[in-house]
């Protein structure tokens, strides 16, 4: 199963800090201000994979800040 952390719409850039800590980020796709998305939500039809090496690094970064598993 794909989720929104493997996908280049996926946006801690555009995130303020501290929801991005707690595994949460904005969609680039969606036209929702201020809204923000899981790390593990399960991906829509706007689904677009990232490059792996990038999925590691967002990986690696919320494990160490304790946001998933």
């Amino acid at each position: 199963m794909t989720t929104c952390i493997d996908c280049q719409h996926w946006n801690p850039n555009g995130t303020d800090r501290s929801m991005f800590r707690l595994g949460y980020a904005q969609c680039k796709k969606k036209a929702l201000p201020g809204h923000t998305t899981s790390a593990l939500a399960a991906s829509c039809d706007k689904f677009t994979q990232l490059e792996p090496s990038k999925v590691q690094e967002r990986t690696a970064w919320l494990k160490k800040q304790g946001a998933i598993a």
